[in-house]
C-alpha cells in the first residue's frame, strides 16, 4: 500500500517579517499570503524490515537500520524530525519526495516539506491532527527541534492552502481568515502575477538573524510597522477586486521590506525590478527572506508578454 501526500508553496503579498520573533510577541503580526501550484509530494512504503529509506528527488537518498538509528546531521533533518515524532510503528518505510522548485526558493518549501511529511503520518494515525496542530507540529519542529530560523506564516499556508489573511500575537495566537475572493478577481490575479526565478539564496539565515537583531533594537520597527498598515490595506484591495490599487501595495510593501534588514535586495535586483516597471509591473517583491530566490510582479494587462521576454534574459 502506498500512501501519498502534497503540500503546497506560497508566496507573501504583505506581512511578511511582521512573523518573526520577537516583532509579533510586541506588536502583533499580519500576513496575506497565498499558496501556489508548485507542491512537495511525499509517498510512503511500509518495508518488510526495519530499514528507513529517505530519498529526494534530484538530492539523494540515505538508509537507516532502524527509526532508532535517526541522527540529524544536516541531510534530510526534516524528514528525521517528523518520523521521530510520529511514527511509532516497529516496520521500516521507504520515503520518496518530490519537490516542484529547488531549494532555497523563498517559497517556503522547507515548511511545505514538514507538512507534506506530516501528512503521510498523520493519514496512519489513530487521532488525526487538524490543520491548525499540523502547523503548528510543523513550526516546533523546524524552529525549536531543529533551530532553524524564521516567521510562522509559511506552516499556515501550507497547511491551510488557499489565500488567507493571519494574525500572530504572542507566541500560540494565530488566527487564519480565508479570503473568499470572486472567481474574477481569482482570474486576474492568475493571469497578471509573474513568478520569477533570481536563483538560489545564498544568506537567508545571515538575513533573519540581522532583522530580529534590528527588531531588538527598534531599528526596523517603523517599517515593520508600516507594513502592518499595508498588509490590512492589500486585504481590502483583494476583497474589493481593486488590484491596480493591490499592485501599487505590493511596491510599496518592497521598499518597506528593503528596510527590515541588509541583503534583501542587492544592485542588480533593483535594477531588474526597475527594468520590469519600465515594461508594465505595477509591483512585486522577493519571496521569502530575500537576497534571491524567487520574486513575483503583478503587471498592467496587455504587458505579460513583454515582461516575460525580459525575464528570460536573466
Amino acid at each position: 500500500m502506498l500512501i501519498k501526500s502534497r503540500a503546497p508553496m506560497r508566496i507573501s503579498f504583505a506581512g511578511g517579517g511582521t512573523d518573526v520573533d520577537p516583532f509579533p510577541e510586541e506588536y502583533g503580526g499580519v500576513v496575506v499570503n497565498a499558496s501556489i501550484n508548485k507542491y512537495v509530494t511525499s509517498t510512503l512504503k511500509f518495508r518488510r524490515d526495519q530499514k528507513i529509506k529517505i530519498e529526494i528527488a534530484g538530492e539523494g537518498k540515505i538508509i537507516y537500520d532502524s527509526k532508532d538509528t535517526l541522527v540529524y546531521d544536516g541531510k534530510f533533518d526534516a524528514v528525521k524530525a517528523v518520523i521521530k515524532h510520529m511514527y511509532k510503528g516497529e516496520r521500516g518505510l521507504d520515503i520518496y519526495i518530490y519537490k516542484d522548485v529547488e531549494p532555497r526558493s523563498g517559497l517556503g518549501g522547507s515548511a511545505a516539506l514538514f507538512l507534506s511529511v506530516i501528512g503521510l503520518f498523520n493519514e496512519i494515525s489513530a487521532k488525526k491532527l487538524d490543520k491548525y496542530e499540523c502547523a503548528e507540529l510543523a513550526y516546533q519542529l523546524e524552529r525549536n527541534e531543529l533551530k532553524n530560523l524564521g516567521g510562522r506564516q509559511d506552516q499556515i499556508v501550507c497547511a491551510f492552502g488557499g489565500i488567507n489573511f493571519i494574525e500572530f500575537k504572542g507566541k500560540d495566537f494565530v488566527r487564519v481568515t480565508p479570503l473568499n475572493l470572486s472567481k474574477e478577481t481569482i482570474c486576474e490575479l492568475e493571469e497578471r502575477l509573474i513568478l520569477i526565478n533570481l536563483g538560489a539564496r545564498r544568506n537567508s539565515g545571515t538575513i533573519l538573524e540581522q532583522q530580529i537583531k534590528n527588531v531588538e533594537t527598534g531599528k526596523n520597527i517603523d517599517a515593520l510597522l508600516e507594513t502592518k498598515k499595508i498588509t490590512y490595506e492589500i486585504k481590502d484591495a483583494l476583497l474589493s477586486g481593486d488590484l491596480e490599487k493591490f499592485g501599487k501595495l505590493l511596491d510599496k510593501a518592497w521598499e518597506l521590506k528593503k528596510k527590515f534588514a541588509e541583503g534583501i535586495s542587492n544592485p542588480d535586483i533593483d535594477r531588474f525590478y526597475k527594468r520590469l516597471k519600465e515594461l508594465g509591473v505595477i509591483g512585486g517583491k522577493i519571496s521569502g527572506a530575500g537576497g534571491g530566490g524567487h520574486m513575483f510582479v503583478f503587471c498592467k494587462s496587455f504587458c505579460r508578454h513583454k515582461i516575460e521576454r525580459e525575464i528570460e534574459k536573466i
